[in-house]
């Protein structure tokens, strides 16, 4: 994982978001976990404020220069913005 995506990723994690490790980088940095016990607080596929991912998650991803976005209702995929 690249150093950027490293910091945001033990950011996250820090802080209690559902981050999980790639075992290779072809499908982004690192992935979020919308199925785990607090991980409605950060993304919420069906929720229409969490969507789109809370606006803490947004805010430290943005300030790493990092997205996310869904691959399917439970992973979402984190970039390169």
């Amino acid at each position: 994982m690249k150093s950027h995506a490293r910091k945001c990723y033990n950011q996250l994690k820090k802080l209690g978001c559902p981050v999980k490790e790639w075992h290779d980088d072809s499908r982004g940095h690192f992935w979020l976990s919308a199925e785990e016990e607090n991980s409605s607080e950060w993304l919420d596929y069906w929720s229409t404020d969490k969507c789109g991912g809370s606006e803490q998650l947004n805010h430290i991803l943005s300030s790493h220069g990092l997205y996310f976005e869904w691959e399917n209702s439970a992973v979402g995929h984190v970039h390169d913005a």
